[in-house]
């Protein structure tokens, strides 16, 4: 019962988080669907999760902390962690105007190694020469993946490989946050409700100095009726959506399994959405490019053999 259990959560986990690398391919990757402010959609999104962790809160009393943080606290943990998700989530989609879903895959799975790069520089982990080997073999797969690329933009390989960095610094600063009980954020929905306003915010100065998107919602094709307007909001909403099942299905997993169950079902993951992007948006992948991802991904089971 318990493995069929996890088995439907790893399940969920891949479905929730597939249908949102594809949704936002699909969004932000043609042009001809008029969707050229992707970082005020990131915004929205942060939106709609920070009301569905408080909805979720309310209904299950349990998750709910016994303690939150001070405003100095808040200041100098949470509010880092707020913008480094900003910039993780909103690069992500702004890479996915250049690049192929396929080569965002392979550039995203690399964040393990800035999280290594973070959990030393915060003292999270002890500088091993094992640990070190590993962000060494993970940096060639990097490399070995960009010079395989046949339709390489120097902008989304740059802007994909910023947003691997901040999710190193993201997921470095969670851990500190959800390490200790004073900051209030010890459960995931929790750590939503307190972040997501931050991470919100952020993006939407970021946005609103970047892609003037109120000028561009106005010109959209689909501003001319009610239909498309009502449209128009689902598929910012239904990101959001998608976002906040993908991460209680993560949650729910890591619960019932462990972070290495989760860090190996992620691996093979990346796999599985490389052969989606290949059957939806016939993204190709070259010799050398299977030959980098092999490499970060090696470099990955190296770590979760260590854990």
């Amino acid at each position: 019962k318990n493995v069929l259990l996890s088995a439907l959560f790893i399940v969920m986990w891949y479905s929730f988080s597939g249908m949102l690398s594809v949704y936002n391919r699909w969004l932000f990757g043609n042009s001809e669907r008029d969707f050229s402010f992707p970082l005020f959609v990131s915004a929205i999104h942060m939106l709609v999760q920070y009301l569905l962790s408080l909805l979720a809160l309310r209904m299950f009393p349990h998750l709910r902390p016994t303690q939150s943080p001070t405003w100095s606290a808040y200041l100098t943990r949470a509010v880092p962690c707020g913008v480094a998700s900003a910039l993780d989530v909103g690069l992500s989609n702004v890479s996915l105007q250049t690049i192929t879903l396929t080569f965002y895959t392979m550039c995203k799975s690399s964040s393990l190694g800035f999280v290594l790069l973070f959990a030393f520089l915060f003292g999270l982990e002890r500088v091993r020469l094992v640990l070190i080997a590993i962000i060494a073999v993970i940096s060639i797969g990097i490399m070995l993946m960009a010079a395989g690329e046949v339709n390489f933009v120097w902008a989304g390989f740059l802007e994909v490989m910023t947003s691997s960095a901040m999710s190193g610094l993201r997921w470095s600063l969670t851990q500190i946050l959800l390490s200790q009980e004073r900051f209030g954020m010890n459960n995931p929905i929790a750590t939503m409700s307190k972040l997501t306003p931050i991470t919100g915010i952020s993006i939407m100065v970021f946005s609103l100095i970047i892609e003037h998107p109120f000028t561009e919602i106005a010109k959209n094709k689909n501003m001319d009726s009610t239909q498309g307007i009502v449209m128009i909001v689902a598929l910012m909403v239904g990101g959001g959506v998608l976002a906040f099942a993908m991460i209680l299905s993560e949650f729910f997993l890591i619960a019932r399994t462990s972070v290495v169950t989760l860090s190996i079902a992620g691996m093979l993951k990346e796999v599985m959405m490389v052969g989606v992007a290949h059957l939806i948006f016939g993204d190709t992948m070259s010799f050398v490019n299977a030959c980098g991802l092999l490499v970060a991904m090696f470099g990955i089971g190296m770590y979760n053999w260590l854990k």
